[in-house]
């Protein structure tokens, strides 16, 4: 094969290279979490809700938290412990939660605590319960409340 031809396709290669490659890495450079998503994170974990609970439930381990780099949602948790039926845990959540002012997303039904959101600090927040079954966890009888945001005011709702 010609040189000239060898030079053509690997001019080629380059380019298509360039033209797919670089968006993705602008991309996944643009899409970090940063010290502002670990200051969300704080203000987060001082929400009162991932305090409240049913008399008996215990909390573990301390509040955790996480921010996606791809989306820079950040989520902080709380685990508790709870051997009550998890309707009882739903309900008491619900009426807590509208209490402090959340309110239920449109689909959210009358049984459960789906998605709820409230706005704190002109950021739009949303709150989430779930149950060890739904979780990856090692507590059976378990659930955890769930905040989440993003600096631009997107959650997991």
């Amino acid at each position: 094969m010609e040189r000239w031809v060898i030079a053509v396709l690997v001019a080629a290669c380059i380019g298509w290279g360039v033209l797919f490659v670089a968006p993705l890495a602008l991309l996944a450079l643009t899409h970090r979490c940063t010290a502002d998503d670990d200051r969300l994170a704080v203000s987060l974990a001082t929400l009162s809700i991932l305090d409240a609970h049913p008399t008996g439930a215990t909390p573990q381990e301390g509040r955790s938290s996480y921010c996606e780099n791809d989306d820079r949602i950040t989520t902080v948790m709380q685990d508790y412990r709870f051997s009550a039926p998890r309707a009882d845990v739903r309900s008491f959540y619900r009426e807590i939660a509208i209490k402090d002012g959340w309110t239920p997303y449109p689909d959210d039904d009358d049984e459960g605590v789906g998605c709820f959101a409230k706005s704190v600090g002109g950021r739009k927040v949303d709150l989430y319960l779930s149950f060890s079954g739904e979780m990856r966890e090692e507590y059976d009888d378990g659930y955890r409340v769930s905040v989440s945001s993003s600096l631009d005011g997107r959650g997991w709702c």
